[in-house]
């Protein structure tokens, strides 16, 4: 979808080839598999253990659009064939320089003219200081072999720090550092801090490794990030000097935002790319927003917006207030942009041709501040949960597997909460009306409708 708006013409989500490198346990491409059963996915990683489990889990779910495979980075297998896109995420800061040149290789050999791979990394200048914090962990665990003690220690140590009121501005500096760490999952801590090898890169030093290796920067994958609001006319000026020059811009992004994380999205650099987006592509997209309307304390036009993580969008203009409406009452499925349009025309006089550009603009800013997603195939979700409610297999896989978070049809994890709703969702195969499965975990059906209600809202069940 981002290809598309800086120009490209990638393959089209609903039929392409995607290789994920890294895969681990394949949690990540299986989820895509689900999402997108017209197109193939390959997932490889160096653990074998990992892929049996992923492999496991995929024969579960019945999906047949995908291959894990164990193999090493350096020693790809030849037969792989080109993709149209390529993922590694969490891996490229995680291995060694040799490693590291192999993953940007395969990814020049192997994609597609207008292919595009993304890659993530740990970044500077926001990781010094969770390079300070790793350094006196992996001190601390020296000679500690077993992962749950080093990871216990950590724990331990890190609380220990945090309750020393040391005055000094590195003090103050490393607790609320330790503080962040301590609201990590065990296994990004144990992955991303504890590991022998963790290496940080600022943006000029990743893009030039790139080049290297005849692959060019396209964007980050969230264009909110490359966005800064409330910039000081000093800064305008800097950012305007650098206007031309997309590197630069994205490093002094980087120095003003203290960025610890990159998501970076890279093509061919032969590949012409188009660097002022034109929202007339969004006449492709299909639209989605989990936004609701916030309660207003006030009479009047302006109506607020908000999505659960809290960004938020107000407008007082007709054609975007029921535009936005109509995407609330819709969620978690998304409308194509004539869809949409056609819906929101009736509340503005405007001829449709000016509305459909105001809409674009509208939406396209929407996007990037988060609060709407495109599409470029919109996802086979139900907002519902019908007579016969049908969760997605993978999802099923996943909650019968003990996961403590399961893949939706969203292309996100989700955690289930309490025991009814793990419970109801193995059950939900579309063979059964609520009064089966009203009967089979034996509570109220009201709590079953309530239940099924918020694994819709979640994006778990399976539209037409």
């Amino acid at each position: 979808m981002l290809g598309r708006l800086f120009g490209l013409e990638p393959a089209p989500a609903a039929h392409c080839r995607v290789l994920e490198l890294g895969c681990g346990d394949g949690a990540n491409v299986l989820s895509m598999a689900q999402t997108l059963p017209g197109s193939s996915f390959v997932g490889l990683d160096a653990s074998t253990a990992a892929i049996e489990r992923g492999s496991e889990l995929a024969d579960a779910a019945g999906l047949q659009n995908v291959a894990l495979r164990a193999a090493q980075l350096q020693a790809l297998p030849e037969n792989l064939g080109d993709f149209d896109y390529i993922v590694s995420h969490g891996v490229y800061s995680w291995i060694s320089p040799q490693a590291r040149g192999a993953l940007l290789h395969c990814c020049h050999e192997r994609l597609s003219a207008h292919g595009i791979a993304y890659v993530s990394y740990n970044a500077y200048p926001g990781s010094h200081l969770r390079d300070m914090t790793r350094e006196i962990l992996r001190y601390h665990v020296r000679d500690i072999a077993d992962p749950d003690q080093r990871l216990r220690q950590a724990h331990k140590l890190m609380q220990t720090v945090i309750a020393i009121d040391e005055p000094s501005p590195y003090a103050r500096a490393l607790r609320e550092q330790m503080e962040r760490m301590l609201k990590f999952s065990d296994a990004l801590l144990f992955h991303d801090d504890l590991a022998e090898i963790s290496t940080p890169f600022y943006f000029h030093e990743f893009a030039a490794h790139a080049a290297e290796h005849g692959l060019q920067f396209l964007s980050e994958a969230d264009l909110s990030e490359s966005r800064m609001e409330g910039v000081p006319e000093s800064a305008g000026e800097l950012f305007e000097a650098v206007a031309d020059d997309p590197l630069a811009h994205e490093q002094y992004m980087d120095f003003f935002k203290n960025r610890t994380f990159r998501r970076t999205l890279l093509c061919h650099a032969k590949t012409p790319v188009q660097r002022a987006i034109d929202d007339i592509h969004l006449n492709q997209f299909a639209i989605s927003s989990s936004a609701q309307p916030a309660p207003q304390d006030h009479l009047g036009e302006q109506q607020t917006f908000v999505t659960p993580e809290g960004y938020s969008i107000t407008t007082s203009e007709p054609l975007v207030l029921a535009a936005l409406d109509a995407l609330a009452s819709s969620w978690p499925a998304a409308l194509d942009f004539p869809v949409l349009l056609e819906r929101s025309l009736g509340a503005t006089g405007a001829p449709s041709e000016l509305a459909a550009a105001g809409l674009r603009a509208v939406l396209l800013e929407a996007y990037i501040a988060r609060v709407v997603q495109l599409h470029a195939t919109a996802p086979l979700v139900s907002a519902s949960a019908g007579e016969r409610p049908l969760a997605s297999p993978l999802a099923r896989a996943q909650c019968a597997a003990g996961l403590p978070a399961v893949s939706t049809l969203l292309h996100v994890n989700a955690r289930l909460e309490g025991e009814l709703e793990p419970q109801l969702l193995v059950l939900l195969d579309g063979s059964r009306d609520r009064q089966a499965l009203t009967g089979a975990v034996s509570v109220p059906a009201g709590q079953v409708d309530e239940a099924l209600e918020r694994l819709a809202w979640l994006g778990l069940l399976q539209g037409p």
